[in-house]
């Protein structure tokens, strides 16, 4: 993943992560289960920008040693 992905994803799952909590605090029982799948999202968000960073680490330091 190029950088500027990894940095919109992480954004987005930020922005997702607020709004579910805000939705589980402030909701009743629709909303509480919208908020319960925002918070989901985010963190499988999370989790795809943190392995796109470490691959595009792995590959950075995969070249030849000298």
């Amino acid at each position: 993943m190029s950088r500027r992905a990894i940095h919109v994803v992480l954004a987005l799952s930020v922005v997702l992560m607020v709004t579910g909590i805000i939705l589980k605090v402030t909701g009743d029982g629709g909303a509480d289960t919208a908020g319960t799948v925002a918070v989901s999202l985010a963190s499988v968000g999370s989790i795809v920008a943190s392995i796109g960073s470490s691959s595009r680490a792995a590959r950075r330091n995969a070249g030849p040693d000298r």
